[in-house]
């Protein structure tokens, strides 16, 4: 999956420069700071279920995510869309 994630400019220099002193790819540093943030546990944090954020893009679509139940894919939404319909149809 692509992101687009924005840096300051002092500190996007610093991760390219480790980036090529390691020879590796700013991209490669920058999934291994992730896992590494991922894999340890926070501490004295209760783990509460997390709210389910809907997807800016979902648009007009945002009316059928909620009977989506939690699935933002376009599979559960066109099953959501069907399921609503089949509920209006005479």
């Amino acid at each position: 999956m692509k992101a687009t994630i924005e840096f300051e400019d002092a500190l996007y220099r610093r991760l390219k420069s480790e980036a090529a002193l390691r020879g590796r790819s700013v991209k490669d540093l920058v999934a291994e700071g992730v896992r590494q943030v991922l894999a340890q546990p926070q501490l004295g944090a209760t783990h509460a279920p997390l709210a389910v954020a809907r997807p800016d893009w979902l648009g007009a679509l945002n009316k059928y995510a909620r009977n989506a139940a939690g699935r933002h894919d376009l599979a559960a939404i066109r099953g959501s869309i069907v399921r609503a319909r089949l509920k209006r149809a005479p």
